[in-house]
């Protein structure tokens, strides 16, 4: 639990809250006041009771008010623009931590840590506590957000495309000197740098057969009858390159089913099976791909 000691005046509204300067205009009062104002509206905590958590979430927040400061004009330059874009699909964005990556390429790392300072709050300790999306197994998903943050930095229009899995790379306890593995929950707590887009959704068809139907003037017409859906949602993630000139979107794709619940099953007394259908749409982006070991041959 954090210890605030100093004194911080808000304003009666959460004006606070949306201040987004750039970085040279940036000051430690400033900042100060975006903290405060962030975790009282947005994390609706008090800093006397805030934990170190609280203080990560809404530094985050804080922090990525000034990238979207700088992704809202990168993304109407592209619209405007109608130059070409890079499209990086990749199964794998091992992202990792972003606070201090942000702050870094925004320039404001010095000012942060004396901002969250004067209220008694340890950047250091808030950049322990931020989990890792560990979304991929190595060199392909690092190489991927390498590839994401590169792009950025060069000013080049691109979007990053992949999955938004629940529990990516396992997490790793050692006892008795073996290896035990268990899920790895980077969203337990949820995601503060992420733009859920609830409007961005797609039904995405697996399997099924093709029917070939003959038309009026004797052409014909294949149509194709998937054996199971899907609905895709989106998630965005700005990411911000060096210096902070440029931002690129990330955008992960969740999977979940289109009837999440059986009513008919659920009715029938067969509330296990009621929610089969969600289950096997949502193990899509459910955990990270396993192991080799457990491939068929």
């Amino acid at each position: 639990m954090s210890q605030f000691r100093a004194p911080v005046t808000i304003s009666n509204n959460s004006a606070a809250s949306r201040i987004a300067l750039p970085a040279q205009d940036e000051d430690i009062a400033t900042l100060r006041r975006v903290l405060v104002a962030k975790l009282t509206y947005a994390v609706g905590k008090d800093p006397i009771i805030a934990s170190d958590r609280d203080w990560f979430v809404a530094t985050a927040l804080a922090v990525r008010d000034r990238i979207v400061d700088r992704w809202m004009p990168s993304r109407r330059a592209m619209h405007v623009q109608g130059g070409k874009r890079v499209y990086y699909l990749s199964q794998e964005y091992l992202i990792g931590r972003l606070l201090f990556d942000s702050l870094n390429n925004l320039g404001l790392t010095d000012l942060m840590r004396a901002a969250l300072g004067e209220l008694g709050v340890d950047l250091d300790r808030l950049r322990s506590i931020e989990p890792d999306a560990a979304l991929g197994n190595g060199g392909l998903g690092r190489l991927a957000a390498c590839f994401m943050e590169s792009m950025a930095t060069l000013s080049i229009a691109a979007y990053g495309y992949g999955i938004r899995y629940d529990h990516g790379l396992f997490r790793q306890v050692i006892k008795d000197g073996w290896q035990q593995e268990y899920p790895e929950e980077w969203l337990s707590f949820g995601n503060p740098w992420e733009f859920e887009r609830p409007e961005v959704d797609y039904t995405v068809g697996f399997g099924g057969t093709v029917e070939a139907i003959t038309e009026a003037d004797d052409a014909t017409r294949h149509v194709w009858h998937p054996a199971e859906t899907v609905q895709a949602l989106a998630y965005d993630t700005p990411i911000v390159g060096w210096r902070g000139r440029h931002v690129n979107t990330l955008r992960l794709w969740s999977a979940r089913a289109l009837d999440p619940l059986r009513l008919d099953a659920f009715n029938s007394g067969d509330h296990v099976g009621a929610h089969a259908d969600r289950v096997w749409a949502e193990s899509i982006s459910k955990v990270l791909y396993p192991s080799e070991s457990s491939a068929p041959p």
